[in-house]
């Protein structure tokens, strides 16, 4: 039965093609958590890292290579590039009402904009995330073997090695209080230094990237830098995560705006995506209640 043996053949492939693009679709798709919605807030960002908000602007990163990286202010929906020729700009916080940047190559200065004038503050070897506290300090976390987590101390000017000998720091964030969260990538851990101890905060994760400290609940917000199955992570305490949102494309900075929504830069899809409560109610650290898986 040389027909009948065709037709199966032919009914297995038509059942593998539809199992890939199930597959395809659910890599493709971001899930929110239950209470949130989420909506695409602007496109064609092109490799789109770093992320800040203030008002009905956002400041964002595009972390492209030869020298063809921008630092942008967006109001609105009109775009507008503050620095322009960088080489792979990454990290971006806001510090004493300026902003503040990182380029992940080589040895680069920390650069803070002053009038839409960059000016550098102190040397850094492959610097990737970068966080500042309310009287200025920076910290900074470097990307390469052998990398360090870096205190700058505004008042100063003096620089403090936090952390040393990394193999591939990513994100990094400050309490007020001084205890500092910084990630390695490839280890899959988040670490915790308080008082000059490190400990492991968080293990067995995927890829963690970027991180942002709540300082009003005490806890962090984490991205899995995965190109089709990133995570976004809250977490409250040591070894405890809820997971707000999959399906992400590599994931990088969020920032929560002052309206309440918390906004993420999906580096992989060249997009700044926002989320939402369904209930019209601001996204608050301080209302999620954290899973042990």
């Amino acid at each position: 039965m040389r027909w009948l043996r065709s037709l199966n053949i032919f009914a297995s492939l038509i059942l593998g093609a539809l199992l890939l693009v199930a597959i395809a679709l659910w890599t493709l798709s971001v899930s929110s958590h239950d209470d949130w919605q989420y909506s695409i807030l602007y496109e064609n960002l092109p490799e789109v890292s770093g992320l800040q908000s203030h008002g009905s602007s956002i400041y964002v990163t595009l972390e492209t290579r030869n020298y063809d990286g921008k630092l942008l202010s967006i109001v609105d929906g009109d775009r507008s590039p503050i620095v322009f020729g960088l080489q792979k700009p990454d990290g971006l916080t806001t510090s004493l009402g300026s902003l503040v940047y990182t380029q992940e190559f080589g040895e680069s200065p920390v650069f803070e904009v002053i009038n839409g004038v960059p000016h550098g503050l102190f040397i850094t070897d492959g610097a990737e995330g970068i966080d500042s506290t309310l009287n200025g300090d920076l910290y900074v976390i470097e990307d390469r073997p052998g990398g360090r987590v870096l205190k700058y101390e505004r008042s100063t000017g003096k620089i403090s090695e936090l952390a040393t000998e990394l193999e591939s720091g990513e994100g990094i964030c400050a309490m007020e209080s001084g205890v500092v969260y910084f990630s390695e990538k490839n280890k899959g851990i988040v670490y915790k230094i308080q008082d000059g101890e490190i400990s492991e905060y968080l293990t067995a994760l995927n890829s963690p990237g970027f991180l942002l400290c709540d300082d009003e609940s005490q806890s962090i917000w984490i991205t899995e830098d995965r190109r089709n199955y990133g995570r976004l992570l809250h977490s409250s305490a040591p070894h405890q995560i809820k997971v707000m949102a999959t399906g992400l494309s590599s994931p990088q900075a969020v920032t929560i705006n002052s309206e309440g929504r918390l906004l993420l830069a999906e580096q992989g899809r060249n997009r700044v995506i926002q989320f939402e409560r369904r209930d019209g109610m601001a996204i608050s650290s301080s209302t999620i209640v954290p899973d042990t898986d």
